[in-house]
């Protein structure tokens, strides 16, 4: 979840930030003091954010900007006492004091500068469907802080540059190489450099999304919401045009990530209940007259109208029935449906989804819809298996 930015913030760091000192051991859950180094390292991303601030505009919404510190401090806190195995970067805990700020961008996007400055865009705050999709996304940068993962960056840089770039220079000086050969001499180096670069930055996003599920299996929100963030993220990278960056890529793809969140979740044998995280993925039950509170509900899945119940004495009013069909249709979702487990009752007047009655379509209900009973329910049956068919190919990045 970085952007060019922080391209940017590198190559300031391998000049203003090339010095480290070494790193501490931790050896328990107390918040560790701050060393000399950690107050060096806040001191540049202060710098870094004193440059962004010239550049950027700051949402300073109260509501936003209580959401995202709320949730974000709640993590900030168990980072700073959970010990953890980096997988790229420094094993934590740091002992940064975390602040989180909203940048008036469209994008969704966020980063982390080092000393603990985490920026997320209001594009991704439009973007998350809920608190728990916001708190794998503010736990992954604050990862990237605690491991101190730019200053890794900035090193493994420097190295490559020393070990490809200088060797590079001096063949083409000393070995006397033509203008032309000594530029494509050069210019392969580079490259060379920057797929070097991008692969130690892909080992910092998985480390991220991994270290992440620990800060999250810890707190109030659900570890499965990192994942179903990214899944939602790759259904809409489908959606848009691709482009292979190739040795540029500084993340992993996405699809790879969802995979490895998959697998780390199981592992862990935690749920993945996604239409309780993500009210984007649910179906619902939706007033059609918002004049009339007590008047008609829809059963819908995004464009996809599924039913409309009618009040009934003995079934409920519409409200009620549609909010139980809703209800049961997200229950069932999350358990995974097959198209042919969504059948018509033997009677005719019902919906069937893995033997379970979803809908039950009576004489009003049909009236409602100007069609015949078993129509109205052969209608939900197709809208259902719409549903599916959308899901399906949502997850198959």
């Amino acid at each position: 979840m970085r952007s060019l930015y922080r391209w940017l913030v590198v190559g300031v760091a391998c000049i203003g930030f090339a010095a480290l000192l070494p790193a501490q051991e931790r050896t328990d859950d107390a918040i560790p003091e701050l060393t000399p180094r950690d107050l060096q390292e806040i001191e540049f991303g202060k710098k870094v954010v004193a440059e962004l601030e010239k550049h950027y505009k700051f949402v300073t919404d109260p509501e936003l900007v209580e959401r995202v510190n709320r949730i974000g401090q709640t993590l900030a806190e168990i980072a700073r006492r959970t010990p953890t195995t980096a997988r790229y970067g420094e094993s934590g805990p740091a002992p940064f004091e975390y602040t989180f700020r909203i940048i008036d961008e469209k994008d969704v996007n966020a980063f982390s500068v080092p000393g603990g400055f985490i920026f997320v865009n209001r594009g991704l705050l439009d973007f998350v469907s809920s608190d728990d999709e916001l708190a794998g996304v503010l736990a992954h940068e604050i990862v990237h802080a605690a491991h101190r993962h730019v200053m890794k960056l900035i090193r493994d840089d420097a190295r490559v540059q020393q070990n490809v770039l200088l060797p590079a220079l001096l063949v083409g000086v000393f070995g006397r190489l033509p203008t032309q050969d000594f530029a494509g001499l050069m210019t392969g180096a580079q490259l060379y450099r920057i797929a070097r670069v991008s692969s130690f930055s892909q080992e910092a996003e998985i480390d991220c999304d991994l270290t992440a599920l620990e800060y999250l299996r810890r707190s109030p929100y659900h570890p499965a919401g990192l994942l179903v963030f990214m899944e939602r993220l790759a259904a809409e990278e489908r959606r848009r045009p691709q482009i292979d960056w190739g040795i540029f890529r500084t993340h992993p793809i996405t699809r790879e990530r969802v995979e490895v969140l998959r697998r780390a979740l199981h592992e862990y044998n935690i749920p993945i209940r996604r239409r309780e995280i993500s009210p984007a993925l649910q179906v619902h039950a939706l007033r059609l007259d918002k004049e009339q509170p007590d008047g008609l509900y829809e059963v819908r899945f995004e464009r996809i109208p599924i039913f409309t119940p009618s009040d009934h004495p003995e079934l409920g009013s519409s409200r009620a029935r549609a909010e139980q069909i809703a209800s049961l249709l997200n229950e069932l979702l999350d358990d995974g449906v097959q198209l042919f487990e969504v059948q018509i009752g033997a009677d005719k007047q019902s919906v069937l989804v893995k033997g379970r009655e979803v809908v039950r379509v009576t004489s009003a209900d049909a009236q409602l819809a100007g069609k015949s009973v078993a129509e109205v329910a052969d209608a939900a049956r197709e809208a259902i298996r719409r549903v599916i068919w959308s899901d399906a190919v949502r997850m198959s990045f």
